[in-house]
């Protein structure tokens, strides 16, 4: 299988990639390494995730110090509102209300970018995203995206959390179209009708916490059908997650800081799973939400 995808504009993304949500300084270093020396070479944040700074120095120490250099990996990062504990929305920016901080959107959005590109401490980004569907000015902040894109700060654009109808709402003004869509995409939210219409347009569906899943009370762990393929393919529950999901053609990015754990998330390519196994596993499907609608996010 060949290990990357290509996006609608050209660009080449890996096909799994690594999350480093709540990861900071030396495990977020060796984390990094550990997920480069199995060959995972997409890595995950955001704005609002308070370690691109992290990040970057730890990069920085990778490149100047490694075998791997900038052009090897794949960084994503997002523009969003800050969070809350929880990792809700708290208001502070793209909306129109009181708690709105600054509603020259346009303006936080290359603000935020520019901090991005200064704290991951490169001249680009390979892909940055709308991390929430902000209804009050989607269309705005898409269209500052577009013009990032063009300025070559960004090598592509694309979106996060959002549903078939806030694309729908964007695909109607747009220049660029979305090159990316990433949500919670997972056996027991299989997410077949966002899906289906990403891919009719063309965009990339990506997958975060691809393996909270696992958790026990959702009972897939010890379930039959996965020990039974498990069984077969000598292969952990996560391996067979995260192969259904490569798959199906969703781009999924596990994230851990156990050593063990991120070596054997990225040995899944010398198996294929049968379409009765990807059915089987289809069938655990609850339509879960993982992260529900917020205050500021009505509707999601």
């Amino acid at each position: 299988m060949d290990k990357l995808v290509k996006l609608s504009n050209g660009v080449e993304m890996p096909i799994v990639g690594f999350g480093t949500y709540s990861i900071f300084g030396e495990s977020l270093r060796n984390s990094l390494l550990s997920a480069l020396d199995n060959g995972c070479f997409l890595f995950d944040t955001a704005h609002c995730y308070s370690n691109e700074e992290d990040l970057g120095d730890n990069f920085n120490f990778i490149f100047n110090n490694t075998k791997y250099k900038r052009k090897d990996v794949f960084i994503t990062t997002k523009i969003g509102d800050k969070l809350d504990n929880n990792g809700f929305p708290i208001g502070a920016y793209f909306y129109n209300s009181a708690s709105c901080i600054n509603r020259n959107h346009r303006e936080v959005v290359f603000k935020q970018a520019n901090e991005s590109l200064k704290k991951l401490r490169t001249d680009y980004i390979d892909l940055l995203l709308m991390h929430w569907p902000y209804n009050d000015c989607l269309e705005e902040i898409w269209d500052s995206l577009e013009c990032l894109l063009k300025s070559g700060k960004v090598r592509s654009i694309g979106l996060s959390n959002c549903k078939e109808r806030h694309i729908k709402k964007i695909l109607q003004v747009c220049n660029v179209k979305p090159m990316v869509n990433q949500i919670f995409v997972s056996p027991i939210n299989i997410q077949r009708k966002t899906i289906e219409y990403c891919n009719s347009n063309k965009i990339k569906v990506e997958s975060y916490s691809p393996l909270m899943c696992l958790r026990s009370d959702f009972n897939i762990v010890s379930s039959n059908i996965v020990s039974s393929i498990c069984e077969k393919y000598g292969k952990t529950p996560a391996q067979v997650i995260l192969r259904w999901n490569i798959q199906k053609g969703v781009i999924p990015i596990p994230r851990s800081m156990r050593p063990s754990r991120i070596e054997s998330n990225y040995q899944i390519f010398d198996f294929e799973l049968s379409l009765n196994e990807i059915n089987s596993i289809d069938d655990f499907n609850v339509n879960y939400q993982y992260l529900p609608e917020s205050l500021y996010c009505p509707g999601y």
